[in-house]
């Protein structure tokens, strides 16, 4: 993702980065945190449990919401250098990385680790606790009608292959070895199945 810094002019009418980032806490803490840790920090505080309740509600996995949301995170912190406020306003930028993790994972069936390999961010492991947490930051109660409804559209083999990968969390070798396919049909099943729910979930809210 790239995004090119303005360079403002008296006579241009463009916004001044500074002024716009003042009335934009996230935009101001992402201007700080080019050099300061503890403004990232802040910033991921803010918006933690904002995007695993978007990722929640988009995917119906805590396990992948979770990671959606750590490589989010990341992305943003290695890319922090390229925000720029006269741009847009930095909740805007945060969630426009958030809507590209989705996408990607629903392409690929599985969840990026590209940023958080190169800062070298661990991933911890999603606890019972965390689970909870996760649902009821999205009202999980509220969506599982829709949610089952979707995954009944599905065909067996592709609703299999979402409930392993994404409702389990298994690995794609092991979704492979039950399904009795490859690694590579596993992954086309998972990816036909996520965009097919999303689809299903987005017309019905």
């Amino acid at each position: 993702m790239k995004i090119r810094r303005a360079v403002p002019t008296a006579s241009s009418g463009a916004v001044d980065p500074a002024a716009a980032a003042s009335s934009d806490l996230d935009g101001s803490l992402l201007v700080r945190a080019r050099t300061d840790p503890d403004a990232f920090h802040a910033l991921y505080r803010r918006n933690h449990d904002t995007l695993l309740r978007h990722f929640m509600r988009l995917t119906g996995s805590a396990h992948t919401s979770a990671e959606l949301a750590a490589e989010t995170f990341a992305q943003a912190l290695a890319c922090v250098d390229r925000y720029d406020p006269a741009k847009g306003n930095g909740t805007a930028w945060l969630f426009g990385i958030a809507n590209h993790q989705f996408h990607s994972f629903l392409r690929r069936g599985d969840v990026a680790r590209r940023y958080r390999s190169r800062l070298g961010i661990t991933t911890p492991t999603t606890t019972e606790d965390d689970i909870e947490h996760i649902e009821a930051l999205a009202d999980i109660e509220e969506l599982l009608p829709q949610l089952n409804a979707a995954l009944a559209q599905l065909s067996t083999g592709v609703r299999a292959a979402v409930e392993l990968r994404v409702g389990h969390d298994l690995p794609y070798a092991e979704v492979a070895a039950r399904l009795g396919c490859t690694v590579g049909s596993a992954r086309v099943r998972v990816a036909r199945g996520l965009r097919s729910l999303n689809v299903a979930m987005r017309e019905a809210g």
